[in-house]
């Protein structure tokens, strides 16, 4: 039986979802979409109780933590990263020709670093996507924050440069 569009679907989102916490998986990490969610329902179980009810709202993760608000942004803001590193390698893919199934296989699949191609990804695709493809590689492994660190710690440096 052949699955089509929709078993295509199916692997685009475990792709991007990736692993389990703490595993070498790529992806935005199935924590992450535990925490989200657990957030929401946090946050509509404010909205319906009373003022007065202060509710301190935990999930486990190795250890029982607590649901700060300052984790569920840090989550959010990795998934977000992840979800838009997708979304442009499937326009770009989409813009060089490709169906929009291929393009966004592929562009999750190189967001993630999952290894699965499914025959986008050649010797003569377009250099432009394969430009995107390293950057996206790059990104997605490292998770965006440690990017985004070491940019900041660069433009830092040259800042500090040009001012002494």
């Amino acid at each position: 039986m052949e699955w089509g569009d929709f078993g295509i679907l199916i692997l685009i989102i475990a792709m991007l979802i990736g692993g389990s916490a703490c595993s070498t998986a790529g992806g935005f990490k199935g924590l992450r979409i535990g925490i989200l969610f657990k957030s929401i329902l946090a946050d509509v179980k404010r909205l319906l109780s009373s003022e007065r009810n202060v509710k301190v709202f935990r999930f486990h993760h190795i250890k029982d933590q607590i649901l700060a608000d300052s984790l569920v942004k840090a989550s959010a803001l990795i998934v977000i990263c992840y979800l838009i590193t997708f979304a442009l390698g499937t326009l770009i893919g989409t813009f060089c020709g490709y169906p929009l199934a291929s393009a966004a296989f592929e562009s999750a699949s190189i967001t993630g670093n999952v290894g699965l191609s499914i025959g986008v990804t050649t010797a003569d695709m377009p250099a432009v996507m394969k430009i995107y493809d390293i950057i996206a590689m790059y990104l997605g492994r490292l998770e965006f924050l440690s990017v985004f660190a070491l940019i900041g710690f660069i433009i830092g440096g040259i800042k500090k440069c040009w001012t002494n």
